[in-house]
């Protein structure tokens, strides 16, 4: 299955409106969407409220970051990831996943996994999305970044922002397209690293499909996302 990757250094620098834009951009390619979501370590024991509550939200078909549902709390060492695609929970209106969905996914999952236990939940996940149809799959998470091959991996950042992640440090010279959004209000008040505009990114607003450099990126992944026979003509 060929892979997408979305990342970024931090939240709030428009991820989700990237895998948008390439959920668009890669229409009728059979694409589907991986929300993943990386714990950095182990869950307060105190507030992790165990299967109880992973039984009512699956029953409930809610989103995992409802209020007072503990269902983020259930990841931890003993049940290290959770894969969600149940239809109440994906399509709930106005959260990231039903931003995916509606982008063009052929199918969505959700993610939530302990670092070490999320290679082998984005496996569950791409083989539940190859089911659904999916012939290739955008994935909206940074970590993948440090052990996936991907057809295309792309890093967006705001200038200014805020502490990046080391794995946006590690591979911020080796992603295939680099974009510089600027938004309204920005998503912190730290210059980028160093690394990052000597990588020349692109500068977009993602926010507006007419915008140059939205559309550049649109152009530029239908080209790396091309099949091959495709490619090859061109």
């Amino acid at each position: 299955m060929d892979v997408v990757i979305v990342g970024g250094p931090h939240s709030g620098v428009g991820k989700t409106l990237a895998a948008e834009v390439a959920l668009r951009a890669l229409d009728g390619l059979g694409y589907g969407a991986i929300k993943l979501t990386v714990a950095e370590g182990e869950r307060d024991p105190e507030h992790d409220h165990g299967s109880s509550a992973l039984a009512v939200a699956h029953a409930a078909g809610i989103c995992g970051r409802g209020a007072s549902c503990g269902v983020c709390e259930t990841v931890s060492g003993k049940l290290p990831s959770r894969l969600i695609v149940s239809e109440g929970a994906i399509h709930k209106r106005g959260t990231d996943t039903w931003r995916l969905a509606t982008a063009g996914a052929v199918a969505v999952a959700w993610i939530i996994a302990l670092r070490e236990a999320a290679p082998a939940a984005v496996e569950a996940a791409m083989r539940h999305l190859a089911s659904k149809g999916a012939c290739g799959v955008v994935i909206e998470g940074t970590t993948a970044l440090d052990w996936l091959t991907a057809r295309a991996s792309v890093l967006v950042a705001t200038d200014p922002g805020r502490k990046w992640k080391d794995v946006a440090l590690r591979h911020v010279g080796d992603c295939d397209i680099l974009l510089r959004n600027t938004p309204l209000i920005p998503s912190g008040d730290l210059a980028t690293p160093a690394a990052f505009a000597a990588a020349s990114p692109r500068v977009c607003d993602l926010g507006r499909a007419d915008d140059p450099g939205t559309q550049w990126y649109a152009a530029r992944l239908r080209e790396l996302c091309a099949p091959f026979s495709v490619r090859a003509n061109s």
